[in-house]
C-alpha cells in the first residue's frame, strides 16, 4: 500500500508543478509590450528585434519585441525546461545551414563567422570531473554549404573540470579559442591556438591563473561582448581578488586588468580611471574601444577609450529623464551605435545613439499593450538586439 501512495503522492507533485506552471505562462502570455516613437528617425526600428527578458514575481517569459509588438518565444512546458528557444541569430542559421547547426549548441562564444566561412568549436570531455578533453572543430563553407570537421586530442596530462569557450578568433590560417578552465576549484584563462591546415594544437598558452582559499576569492572576468559573433582584434579581462565581510558585502583585495591583442599575442596591464572603479563591470569592448557608461541625474555618459590611441577621447551624454530604477540599463554598442534601454516613469526609453556624432538617431518608448496587466514591479531586461534583415 506504501509503494501506492508513494506513487500518487509523486504524480500529484507532477501534477501541481505543471499545473502552476501553465497558470503562470497563460497569465505571463498576456503581457505584451510595443514600441512607441516619440523622436527621431522611425526608420532606425524598421527591421530591428529586441529579444528581452520579462519577469514578475517568478514569472519568466522570453519575448520578441519590434515595432509591431511582441511575441512570446516558450512555446512549451518541455521546451522551457529544456531551454530551447534560440535568439534570431542561429534561428537563421539552423534555417540556412539546418545539417551544419544539428546538435550544436546556440552559445555565440563558440562560433566565428566572415563572408564565406561558419566555424564552430567544441571542448568535450568524455571522462568525467578530472577526465581529459578532446576539441573539435566543424568549420562550413556557405557557398558551397559543404562542411569538414576534425578532433584534437588534448595531452593526457591536462585535466580539468571544465573547460568552457568564451571567445573564437580566426586569423592567416590561426583559430584562436578564448577559454577558461577549472580543476579543483582552480580557474585558469587559456588561448588555444589551432593550426587549421595541419589540424593540430599549435600552443596552449595559459594567460591568467587563480585559487581561491579560506579567506579570500578570485574570479576572472572577460568584458568582450559574448552575446555576439565578431572577430575582435582585442580582449578586455580582469582578475579580482576578493573577500566577504560579515555583512555579505565583497571587500575587493586587488583587480587589475588586461588587454590582449590577438594580432601580436601581446598583453597589457590596463588602468582604469579611479572615478570609474565602481562601474568597471558594465564596460564594454567593442573593436578599438572600451565603453564605460554611468548613469548620471539626466540621463547617462558614455565614456570611451581608444585602444589604438592609448587615449580617452571626449565623453558622450545622452539625455533622457532617468529615474532610479532597480534594473540596470541594457546597453550594446554595433557598428558605430549605441542602443540603450533604460526605465523611465511609466515603462522603458529605447534610445539609438551615433557615436560618431553624439547625437540621439531615434527615441521612443517600449510600454505594456494591456495595460490592466500591468505589475508596478516587473522588470524587462534586454538580452540581445538583433537586425532582422535576411
Amino acid at each position: 500500500m506504501k509503494k501506492y501512495w508513494k506513487t500518487i503522492l509523486i504524480s500529484l507533485i507532477i501534477l501541481t508543478t505543471i499545473g502552476s506552471y501553465y497558470i503562470q505562462q497563460a497569465m505571463a502570455k498576456n503581457v505584451s509590450f510595443k514600441i512607441e516613437t516619440t523622436n527621431g528617425d522611425k526608420g532606425e526600428i524598421d527591421n530591428l528585434i529586441l529579444h528581452a527578458t520579462y519577469q514578475s514575481d517568478e514569472i519568466y517569459r522570453s519575448l520578441d519585441i519590434s515595432k509591431d509588438g511582441s511575441t512570446n518565444k516558450s512555446e512549451s512546458f518541455i521546451g522551457e525546461l529544456k531551454g530551447r528557444y534560440y535568439p534570431v541569430m542561429f534561428q537563421k542559421y539552423i534555417q540556412e545551414h539546418r545539417k551544419f547547426m544539428r546538435g550544436k549548441e546556440a552559445n555565440p562564444s563558440q562560433y566565428f563567422e566572415d563572408e564565406d566561412r561558419l566555424i564552430y568549436t567544441i571542448f568535450s570531455n568524455k571522462e568525467g570531473r578530472g577526465g581529459s578533453f578532446t576539441l573539435q572543430i566543424d568549420i562550413l563553407d556557405k557557398n558551397t554549404n559543404e562542411s569538414s570537421s576534425f578532433e584534437i586530442n588534448m595531452p593526457d596530462q591536462v585535466r580539468y573540470d571544465w573547460i568552457n569557450e568564451r571567445d573564437v578568433y580566426v586569423e592567416n590560417g590561426k583559430i584562436k579559442i578564448l577559454a577558461t578552465s577549472n580543476l579543483n576549484d582552480e580557474e585558469e584563462l587559456h588561448l588555444y591556438t589551432v593550426d587549421e591546415n595541419k589540424k593540430e594544437l599549435e600552443q596552449d598558452s595559459i594567460i591568467a591563473k587563480i585559487e581561491s582559499d579560506e579567506v579570500s576569492r578570485a574570479s576572472i572576468d572577460i568584458f568582450n561582448d559574448n552575446k555576439k559573433i565578431q572577430n575582435e582584434n582585442y580582449f578586455l579581462y580582469m582578475v579580482e581578488k576578493y573577500k566577504y565581510l560579515e555583512d555579505g558585502e565583497r571587500e575587493i583585495i586587488s583587480s587589475p586588468m588586461y588587454l590582449y591583442n590577438y594580432l601580436n599575442n601581446e598583453q597589457k596591464e590596463w588602468t582604469i580611471p579611479a572615478e570609474l572603479k565602481p562601474y568597471k563591470h558594465w564596460i564594454i569592448l567593442q573593436e578599438k574601444d572600451i565603453f564605460i557608461p554611468v548613469r548620471s541625474t539626466n540621463g547617462l555618459v558614455l565614456n570611451r577609450y581608444n585602444i589604438e590611441k592609448n587615449q580617452w577621447e571626449e565623453p558622450i551624454n545622452f539625455i533622457y529623464p532617468s529615474i532610479n530604477a532597480k534594473e540596470k540599463p541594457s546597453l550594446q554598442i554595433t557598428d558605430g551605435k549605441l542602443y540603450l534601454v533604460d526605465r523611465v516613469s511609466g515603462g522603458h526609453l529605447f534610445l539609438i545613439g551615433d557615436l560618431r556624432t553624439g547625437e540621439s538617431l531615434y527615441e521612443g518608448k517600449i510600454i505594456i499593450e494591456n495595460k490592466e496587466k500591468l505589475d508596478a514591479d516587473y522588470s524587462l531586461y534586454i538580452e540581445q538586439i538583433y537586425n532582422n534583415i535576411h
